[in-house]
């Protein structure tokens, strides 16, 4: 490195430097070659392992004609005059197959015959229990049995009117029903409105009137608007008594009043 007197550099020098330096067009050049070289390598390494992982993924293949001849369907059509074609024949006519009659008889076994099948005796708990030919099941009953007493048929008349008298109140309730029955039904049959004193709302039933609870930290200030109404009521009763007091005690003394001058007037002497 050469250096000027005054310590500063020449161009002649910076020029040198960035020929032997990094920036150097000889470098630089390599550099790209270099650069060139392994892209070249990656991209040939790069193909070659497809093909080696993925073969049809790198191979194009070249259909053939008889593979192409083998996905087409040749149709032939052929023209054919209506006059040219034939009446098919008329089918023939099956016989009816008419079943055989079963033979509900046993069938015979040859050979001889050893005894014969006699079916058991009926148990002792058959004995006992009444059967189709029991005489307990188809005796006459007594005469008694068909009879009523007078207390019998004013009990059966009784009940009779005590019928029609709940059928005609069941049909008296059932029209004032209607009349308040505010409610339809949707095609869930759902019942939608109020009857009854009460709100349907699809499967749920709401008694009226609603009570809802206190909210929360309400109370104090709700039993405190109870309390005031509850001493207003009780005050207004209040006055109200005293009021009649007053009117009652006025309407006796000016009863005693009228008496009095009633009495003075007809006891003086002029």
């Amino acid at each position: 490195m050469r250096l000027r007197p005054d310590g500063a550099d020449s161009s002649a020098d910076r020029a040198w430097q960035n020929s032997r330096g990094l920036g150097s067009p000889r470098l630089r050049a390599t550099a790209f070659t270099v650069s060139a070289v392994l892209h070249l390598i990656a991209i040939l390494a790069y193909t070659t392992m497809m093909n080696v992982l993925r073969p049809d993924a790198a191979a194009f293949p070249i259909p053939s004609d008889t593979e192409a001849e083998q996905g087409i369907d040749v149709i032939r059509l052929v023209e054919i005059d209506e006059e040219d074609l034939e009446r098919p024949e008329e089918p023939e006519e099956l016989d009816e197959v008419v079943p055989p009659e079963a033979d509900a008889r046993p069938p015979r076994i040859p050979g001889p015959v050893v005894g014969e099948l006699i079916p058991p005796g009926p148990t002792a708990a058959e004995r006992l229990r009444p059967n189709r030919r029991s005489v307990r099941l188809w005796a006459n009953l007594p005469d008694e049995f068909f009879e009523l007493t007078l207390e019998e048929r004013e009990e059966i008349l009784l009940a009779d009117r005590i019928v029609e008298w709940y059928d005609s109140l069941s049909a008296a309730q059932a029209a004032e029903d209607r009349l308040t029955d505010w409610t339809f039904r949707d095609r869930e049959g759902g019942r939608w409105g109020v009857a009854d004193g009460k709100i349907y709302l699809g499967d749920v039933a709401l008694p009226l009137p609603l009570q809802f609870g206190i909210p929360v930290g309400k109370r104090d200030v709700t039993n405190y608007r109870i309390w005031e109404f509850e001493e207003i009521e009780r005050q207004s009763q209040r006055f109200l008594i005293e009021q009649s007091w007053k009117e009652r005690a006025a309407a006796i003394r000016a009863r005693r009043d009228r008496e009095r001058a009633a009495a003075i007037d007809t006891t003086r002497i002029r």
